[in-house]
């Protein structure tokens, strides 16, 4: 019988607001779960593809639509908008799944995959609840400190004054994607995210897709990327957590490997135990969307094989 989609549920926030959460649990004797953190700009349902691979292989699925993002987004108000500290409170929403998870399946390992700017709640959220799961994969990620932040989050912080919270922050999106294409062909503006146009084409024509976060997700962005490396954080790390971080080598997001090999060193240089890197070389942004994409599905079952006990 084909996968599906067999439960979809709303959990509610301590500040009231309501998440959208999808199950995919077609397991008879599930050995293990995986909690999805999807990107800025998507929404969960874009992960169903890979949360069936998970199910035919013993592993059940969790993924969320953030505060701003897919049916969450538009049940508690617009696309793109994640309001007052937004950061910080996805990452508890996260951890209240984690928890529903847990209940929910008290004797087999919960691990976290996350992607883009999931991956940056996943580093918020493992300095503060690293020993609630028992790995986390990060997608598309990479070390966001200096300069280059402080100087994003003052810049979101006058639009935000200027504009409002809400507003749409057209100028921001540009500044902060506009040079994304500049080492890829000529054609769409997406096309960093995927060497495989027709990933793109799907991208495109999501309505859920693609729209221009606001004032206040800038702002709650680059403060929380303000906070992520702090050493009395870090170290509150497990380090017994395993940790993977996969990404392209022509991803945008991590300067090209540069500064994702920055974030394996930060980790590396706490003394976690277990902790991964790999490069796909050629691949852009959305791994799972890719042209190589079966590659690194397998590898990704292949690292969480690995560690369930």
């Amino acid at each position: 019988m084909e996968n599906k989609i067999n439960n979809t549920v709303t959990l509610q926030a301590k500040d009231g607001h309501r998440i959208n959460v999808y199950c995919w649990d077609d397991v008879k004797s599930p050995k293990a779960v995986v909690q999805i953190f999807h990107g800025m700009a998507e929404h969960a349902l874009r992960y169903e593809r890979f949360a069936k691979v998970l199910n035919s292989h013993g592993i059940v699925a969790f993924a969320d639509d953030h505060r701003g993002h897919g049916i969450t987004g538009t049940t508690n108000g617009k696309l793109g908008s994640i309001g007052k500290d937004g950061f910080n409170k996805i990452v508890e929403d996260e951890n209240m799944i984690t928890n529903m998870i847990k209940e929910k399946y008290p004797d087999i390992p919960v691990f976290v995959f996350a992607h883009s700017f999931g991956s940056f709640i996943g580093q918020e959220y493992i300095t503060r609840y690293s020993k609630n799961i028992d790995g986390i994969i990060l997608c598309g990620s990479s070390a966001q400190k200096g300069m280059k932040i402080i100087a994003a989050k003052v810049l979101a912080s006058i639009y935000q004054f200027i504009f409002g919270p809400d507003r749409e922050a057209k100028l921001l999106q540009n500044l902060s994607f506009g040079s994304y294409n500049r080492r890829v062909p000529p054609g769409d503006n997406t096309n960093w995210l995927s060497r495989d146009p027709d990933e793109v084409m799907k991208y495109n024509d999501d309505p859920h897709c693609g729209f221009i976060c606001s004032a206040d997700f800038y702002y709650s962005l680059t403060n929380g990327f303000m906070g992520l490396y702090k050493p009395e954080k870090l170290n509150s790390i497990s380090k017994d957590l395993p940790i993977c971080i996969i990404a392209g080598s022509e991803d945008p997001v991590g300067e090209y490997g540069k500064n994702v090999i920055k974030l394996y060193d930060i980790y590396k240089n706490l003394n976690i135990n277990d902790v991964e890197i790999k490069l796909y070389e050629g691949a852009r942004h959305e791994l799972l969307n890719e042209t190589n994409r079966d590659e690194v599905t397998q590898d990704i079952l292949d690292w969480l094989n690995a560690r369930i006990c």
